[in-house]
Parts: structure tokens; sequence; C-alpha cells
């Protein structure tokens, strides 16, 4: 089990409460989503997450509390998973484009993390 980046860590702590934050936290990764594009538009994108987020959270099979996606840094992705939801984990990504843009030498942030809190299916 790999350890959280400290700044993804606080994230996460703020949405636990303050007596009940450990030092790691149960999650499932979902390294990359993808639909084809014969799918797109018709709803089975939201449908698989629904899936997803109910499979991991009723009868609570797993143990997870979170869900997080490694989320390509394009705008229609990021959109997506807006709309199912997630949020950023780590927000100072922002930050980290906006000077990898600034350096104007076309590099771009390849990736971005997001988190869903099983814990609001409740």
């Amino acid at each position: 089990m790999r350890e959280l980046h400290r700044t993804k860590k606080k994230k996460v702590d703020g949405e636990i409460p303050h007596i009940k934050r450990r030092t790691s936290y149960p999650s499932v990764l979902i390294g990359r989503l993808g639909i084809s594009s014969s799918f797109q538009g018709n709803s089975v994108g939201k449908q698989v997450m629904d899936f997803i987020k109910a499979w991991f959270r009723y009868d609570n099979k797993t143990g997870c509390r979170f869900i997080i996606v490694d989320a390509y840094n394009e705008e229609a992705v990021i959109k997506f998973y807006q709309k199912n939801d997630f949020s950023f984990l780590q927000p100072e990504e922002d930050e980290l484009e906006q000077l990898i843009q600034e350096r104007g030498d076309g590099a771009k942030l390849m990736t971005r993390h997001m988190l869903f809190d099983l814990a609001r299916l409740e």
C-alpha cells in the first residue's frame, strides 16, 4: 500500500471528522475509465460510474471509503468526473499547471487526481 502525498492527505483529512482521522484511508483507484466514442453521449459513462459507486458502497464489500481517479487533464474528461461529483484531490495542481504553461515550452500537466467520498451516498 502506498502512502498519500501530504497535500493529498490533507484533502482527504478535510472529509473526515477530526476524531476519526487515520494515517491511511481505504480507497480504490480507477486509473482511467474509457467509453467508446460510439457510446458517448448516451449516459453510459454515468451509468458505469453509478454502478461502481454503488458496488463499492453498499454492503461495504471492500471497506473502501473513497474512489480516486487519475483523469486525463482534458476539459471534457474533467467535466465528466465533476458531473459525477468528483472533486480535485490536489487543487494546487491548478497552480502547477499555470506555472507549466507560463514556461511556454508546450508542456502540460497530463493527469489530475480526483476524489469521490462514498459516504456521500448514505
